[in-house]
């Protein structure tokens, strides 16, 4: 098999860059004076297939990118949403701690119980994010 011919199989194998067949083909061609017009329009040729193999896995890449995005937001939301959420219940719970703190300190009994051990609304009563 011609040496030209192999570089550019290897080329359209996708097993070596346009560069570097370019840099195969011009050391291999030093003892002749042009690569011959055939040669290049081979090259330009499955250059030009390897640019439209390209564009087409990057639309079916986009495609696939978009179905999963449609699938994944519902959880991602639910998710986000339950960590506001808990977060909102234990920031209720240490408001909750700190004002009981500050009664029993305030209060020259410390029997008084905390809202949160009589009626147990602090998770009851967090904010619903939008």
């Amino acid at each position: 098999m011609n040496e030209k011919m192999r570089v550019l199989d290897l080329l359209d194998a996708g097993k070596i860059t346009a560069d570097d067949a370019a840099k195969l083909l011009e050391a291999l061609g030093a003892n002749q004076s042009l690569m011959s017009r055939e040669a290049r329009d081979n090259v330009e040729e499955k250059l030009n297939r390897f640019a439209k193999d390209c564009s087409k896995m990057a639309k079916d890449m986009g495609v696939k990118l978009q179905a999963l995005y449609k699938e994944v937001e519902p959880k991602i939301k639910k998710a986000t949403q339950s960590a506001l959420e808990k977060t909102a219940c234990a920031l209720e719970e240490v408001a909750c701690t700190i004002s009981e703190s500050l009664e029993k300190t305030d209060c020259c009994c410390e029997e008084t119980p905390c809202c949160c051990e009589t009626d147990n609304t602090c998770c009851d009563d967090t904010p619903t994010p939008n």
